[in-house]
């Protein structure tokens, strides 16, 4: 009977340990990351919401004594290595569907002119700890972007989205579905 019960104690260990590794870089679904980060001189700022902070508090995160990182740090040689992001795009009255290229620091319009799409932030192995939000290296293994959306002139989402996990801080709209394909490498000089 022992050998039983501690088999069963062992094959529930085995378990929860592969689904904690399918699960590795998976941001928090209940962590709301502030937009507004502290940034270093060559990231752009995004638009901040009227209200909100820069900063996150002790425990907001959703358990004891956890704090959201604020800091953006991206490393010289993901900046090096990636120019913009690769986003696809749905258009869900149509059907139609495409990709479109966004350099880091700019915007590009969606299919409607009126949706314009700026790209924040690359990190192309994303990973959150010791207060900072930054990147494990340069190789696409947990891609994330930090994006705006504006229609007509107007911020409608501010934040981040990644490739892996597209359910986790969606952008919603009534008409396009966005995602995120990847990034788009730096061309060789």
């Amino acid at each position: 009977m022992r050998g039983r019960a501690l088999a069963a104690v062992l094959l529930g260990v085995a378990a929860a340990s592969a689904a904690a590794c399918r699960t590795r870089g998976r941001p928090d679904p209940n962590i709301r990351m502030a937009v507004s980060h502290e940034r270093t001189d060559e990231t752009p700022a995004p638009a901040q919401k009227p209200g909100e902070e820069g900063t996150a508090s002790p425990g907001s995160a959703g358990s004891a004594g956890s704090t959201v990182p604020t800091r953006l740090e991206i490393p010289p040689e993901v900046a090096q290595a990636w120019s913009g992001i690769r986003l696809g795009w749905k258009d869900k009255v149509s059907g139609k569907e495409g990709t479109v290229d966004v350099p880091i620091g700019e915007g590009a319009p969606l299919p409607d002119p009126s949706l314009v799409v700026r790209a924040d932030a690359f990190l192309p192995a994303f990973t959150m700890g010791g207060g900072a939000i930054t990147s494990e290296g340069v190789e696409a293994q947990n891609p994330a972007a930090r994006v705006t959306v504006f229609e007509k002139g107007k911020e409608i989402f501010a934040g981040w989205i990644f490739t892996r996990f597209p359910d986790v801080h969606p952008f919603t709209h009534p008409r396009f579905q966005l995602r995120l394909e990847g990034g788009v490498p730096r061309s060789p000089r």
